[in-house]
């Protein structure tokens, strides 16, 4: 699922000590090929009430498109519209929620340079 105006995949770019964390959803090939210096299209910039909070809530927001994909595909699933995919969509979920481990343990975002 690509969500309409927002491409997968959406990173957090941390832009240095106080200052936001932006989040960046991807470009498509038009957008790349028009700014090629560009980290994507901004989707939010997410300002320090805390650094903990910040930089979790940031990286937890960069992995909203595969959550929502996840939890469309559950809904899918659990009608039972999907009864022959199913040990796909389960190991595809295993890794979503093994990403977002990571990412909160991390704080999963990126560094400008």
């Amino acid at each position: 699922m690509q969500l309409k105006n927002s491409p997968v995949p959406w990173r957090a770019v941390n832009s240095g000590e106080e200052k936001p964390i932006y989040i960046y959803s991807a470009y498509n090939e038009a957008d790349r090929e028009r700014f090629p210096y560009s980290n994507g299209r901004l989707i939010a910039a997410v300002f320090n009430l805390s650094s903990y909070s910040q930089q979790l809530n940031a990286a937890l927001m960069a992995k909203a498109p595969e959550l929502y994909e996840a939890a469309e595909t559950a809904l899918r699933m659990l009608k039972g519209e999907l009864s022959e995919e199913k040990e796909e969509f389960i190991h595809e979920l295993e890794h979503i929620i093994n990403e977002v481990k990571i990412t909160k343990q991390t704080g999963g975002f990126y560094h400008e340079s």
